[in-house]
């Protein structure tokens, strides 16, 4: 599991934006699962010149009794008001929210040689997510509760949907901000690591470490399968983008994440 971490990623809304009335914002994904096994594509770590490919099992649904997977956040709407999703309709959702995010390795690279690993993270928060036509805005903060970083992190985005019969595609951009925690752990080199890596020592600050561009797209077969493709980009910066570990021979400034799956839905509104 150690590699999911940009499974998390950014969404302005998860849900297809179909005009509804009602006195909550529903989507036609509402009640619907998947599940099925996807080839996933990403970078050993945050700030790695390397990639790994992988298969893994594929999992999300949307708004079992206010609960909602996707990637590795589950999410609960404990607040769910608006005129629905649509051109003319807006949304807000808001509540508690828990996720995962991988660590590193010292034998990941040549360059970490020395260093401590990094453990698996679990942030614990919260998130607001609001449509206004077919605009969608979203924020997701959460402090690790399982030792990893021991950080806070705040992920910012904003996006749009598109759908063409059982296609569907939503665009987003997102920006990344993280405490000195966070930061330092997986972008700082202490004095011992300088000694046995010889990198410079570096100490990374609070700060928006990245921004990020991703799509979310998806095609609908005889109704019952669905074939997906999530992909993400990251562009480091701050003290991140000046991260000795970054730019070193197999460090990078960038950070990718793709991955494509087939899944059978499932239906949840009996559950």
């Amino acid at each position: 599991m150690k590699k999911l971490t940009y499974l998390a990623l950014p969404l302005c809304f998860a849900a297809t934006a179909q005009a509804q009335s009602s006195d909550k914002p529903r989507s036609s994904t509402d009640g619907t699962g998947y599940i099925g096994a996807s080839v996933l594509l990403s970078s050993e770590y945050l700030g790695s010149a390397d990639e790994e490919i992988r298969a893994l099992p594929y999992l999300s649904f949307d708004n079992i009794k206010g609960f909602t997977l996707f990637g590795t956040t589950l999410r609960y709407r404990a607040l769910d008001i608006g005129t629905g999703q649509g051109l003319d309709k807006w949304s807000l959702r808001a509540g508690p929210s828990i996720g995962y995010q991988s660590g590193r390795e010292s034998d990941e690279s040549e360059n970490l040689s020395g260093f401590d690993d990094v453990d698996a993270s679990i942030p614990l928060g919260g998130f607001i997510r609001s449509t206004i036509g077919p605009v969608g805005l979203g924020l997701n903060i959460g402090k690790d509760i399982a030792g990893g970083h021991d950080g806070v992190t705040a992920d910012a985005s904003i996006g749009t949907f598109y759908r063409a019969g059982n296609f569907a595609i939503q665009p987003t951009a997102g920006l990344h901000w993280a405490d000195n925690k966070h930061n330092d752990t997986f972008f700082g080199v202490s004095a011992d690591e300088s000694v046995s890596s010889g990198l410079n020592t570096y100490d990374a600050g609070s700060g928006i470490y990245a921004y990020s561009a991703g799509i979310v797209s998806w095609i609908e077969i005889e109704k019952k399968y669905a074939v997906s493709l999530i992909a993400n980009y990251r562009w480091f910066t701050g003290d991140a983008s000046d991260s000795p570990i970054l730019n070193a021979s197999d460090g990078s400034r960038n950070g990718i994440f793709a991955t494509l799956g087939i899944s059978r839905k499932f239906d949840t509104t009996k559950w």
